[in-house]
């Protein structure tokens, strides 16, 4: 006699329980306490945060500081509803020195390169994050 096998899963209630996952880890990543993900700034952006500062090293130091300014007004940014149709938290605008930036985490498979997405970004296991923060004319 076989034992009784689980119900099959409700599709719509999985589906929700991974938007959440990954709505989680990219919270994470926007907070900087995921390890594995990467941040990357724009040429444009990094233009920016050097506020004109063209001197070494002043323009590396100004920089920094305004990486560390810039992702701390990114992880306690709210995000609008508008920008986050699937609930997944990853993409977000903010207004930084001036400049209305934008921000965004893509999920990519986690195999040593960057050379595609993820096929279960709600799986941090498999799967590698990367924020880029960018101009609108960079998008």
């Amino acid at each position: 006699m076989s034992s009784n096998p689980l119900p099959p899963a409700d599709p719509e209630q999985v589906q929700r329980e991974r938007t959440e996952q990954i709505a989680r880890l990219n919270d994470e990543t926007r907070q900087g306490k995921a390890r594995s993900a990467r941040i990357l700034f724009t040429r444009g952006v990094v233009e920016l945060l050097a506020e004109g500062q063209t001197e070494e090293p002043a323009r590396t130091a100004r920089v920094m500081i305004n990486q560390e300014r810039l992702m701390r007004q990114i992880a306690d940014a709210p995000i609008d509803p508008g920008d986050d149709p699937y609930g997944e938290r990853d993409f977000g605008v903010v207004t930084f020195l001036g400049e209305r930036l934008y921000w965004k985490i893509d999920p990519y498979a986690d195999v040593g390169s960057f050379t595609f997405g993820s096929g279960a970004p709600w799986d941090a296991s498999v799967t590698i994050r990367v924020l880029t923060v960018l101009q609108p004319c960079e998008y």
